[in-house]
């Protein structure tokens, strides 16, 4: 399972507003269509739906 975030997609600062674990991308859609109670479609005009990079993770853990 990958961990991918998900911003508006009118925000300039591309904040991540949350997280949704999936084994793709499809999957990480559907996610957050079910949490935020939205058809795929919109999801894809709303939010923008990254891959958090091992990169990422590893600087999340250290700065608890």
């Amino acid at each position: 399972m990958n961990t991918y975030t998900y911003s508006y997609r009118k925000d300039s600062s591309n904040e991540p507003i949350g997280r949704v674990q999936a084994t793709g991308l499809l999957e990480a859609r559907r996610n957050v269509g079910v949490i935020k109670r939205l058809d795929i479609d919109l999801v894809d005009t709303l939010y923008i739906i990254k891959k958090l990079s091992d990169h990422e993770k590893q600087n999340k853990k250290s700065s608890r």
